[in-house]
């Protein structure tokens, strides 16, 4: 499943709109989930999505959604955040993230550039 997304729109054009705030913390949750992806443990890495992108699959499971979803591993590289938003990519991937009350989730994963501001995902979307 693709889903075709706008990213982040005004933001990703404007000069100074990253901050180091939250940083670290979109960094380790991309990493769980990648590590989880990796592993095979598609039921941790379901706990690491967002709501919206776990539904993405209703009436199937999210385990098997993700067993199937085209999500390349890697080790989470620049992070670039936007108040409860965040970008965090990886040498063949671009994650999407959302800070909750919980903490950072996965809006969407194995996402791949198709023009300046629009994303197609294989997990969610931005």
């Amino acid at each position: 499943m693709i889903v075709k997304t706008l990213a982040f729109g005004v933001c990703l054009l404007l000069a100074g709109c990253t901050g180091a705030s939250g940083q670290e913390p979109a960094r380790e949750a991309a990493a769980r989930f990648l590590s989880a992806l990796a592993s095979g443990d598609h039921r941790a890495a379901c706990a690491l999505l967002a709501p919206r992108a776990r539904e993405s699959w209703t009436p199937e499971s999210c385990e098997r959604g993700l067993a199937g979803a085209d999500v390349p591993d890697g080790t989470p590289g620049t992070v670039s955040v936007w108040s409860e938003e965040a970008q965090v990519k990886t040498a063949r991937d671009t994650l999407f993230l959302h800070e909750s009350s919980t903490g950072w989730v996965i809006t969407g994963a194995g996402c791949r550039h198709r023009n300046e501001q629009v994303y197609d995902c294989a997990v969610g979307g931005p």
